[in-house]
């Protein structure tokens, strides 16, 4: 039993570590670039990578397909990591960007729903056509912006110094990603006002409570 406590201590503190671990790394990033040890930020991102397979270790689980993969990359980071540092972190953003926008811009396509339409219809019951017409332009968008960000932090990746990369793709990149997020909710209550019965408050919690997994099915 005292064995059982322990593993529950140590996979609760696990689960709070990741996040804190996750939404920290760009500045830990751009601070290691800054400072010149780009080595500690590569350890940094291989210890972020591992900690969901340790999670389910701690848990006595079986790890996830998901989760193999990420300490698979863990190593292969860590086998990458000499002499190729600014490679390993470049290809962070660019990686993160290009998912996104295919997770975006993939459910325009064939028929199928698009993401933003299969938000707004876990978050309400109703779906009028006006609300359809939005949630699909704002998937467009949204797909527009994560191209725009991928291309943008390839030709700096490219061209521009390691400096003013990390700059751009660790620091700038999430102020523009907030104000397009303002952006698109301040979009929607001009265009779809009369559907919308909560605030912005209640748009977040709302978020929250959404089934991530199935709206990526």
């Amino acid at each position: 039993m005292k064995q059982t406590g322990q593993a529950n201590d140590g996979w609760r503190e696990m689960h709070l570590l990741f996040p804190i671990l996750l939404l920290t790394y760009p500045l830990a990033l751009h601070l290691g670039i800054y400072f010149g040890h780009i080595d500690l930020a590569v350890f940094y991102l291989a210890i972020l990578l591992i900690l969901p397979f340790l999670s389910a270790l701690f848990k006595r689980t079986r790890p996830g397909t998901w989760q193999m993969m990420a300490a698979g990359f863990a190593l292969i980071v860590l086998i990458m990591a000499a002499g190729n540092e600014q490679l390993i972190v470049k290809l962070v953003p660019l990686t993160v960007n290009g998912v996104l926008l295919w997770f975006f811009a993939s459910t325009l396509f064939n028929g199928r729903t698009p993401l933003i339409t299969r938000f707004a219809s876990l978050m309400r019951e109703d779906m009028p056509p006006a609300v359809l017409v939005y949630t699909r332009w704002a998937t467009i968008a949204w797909s527009a912006y994560f191209l725009s960000m991928f291309i943008l932090s390839l030709l700096l990746a490219l061209y521009a110094s390691i400096e003013l990369w990390s700059f751009f793709s660790n620091v700038l990149s999430y102020v523009l990603l907030v104000l397009m997020f303002l952006a698109e909710f301040t979009a929607r209550r001009l265009v779809v006002h009369e559907h919308m019965d909560y605030s912005f408050a209640e748009f977040l919690q709302r978020l929250r409570r959404v089934d991530f997994r199935s709206v990526l099915k």
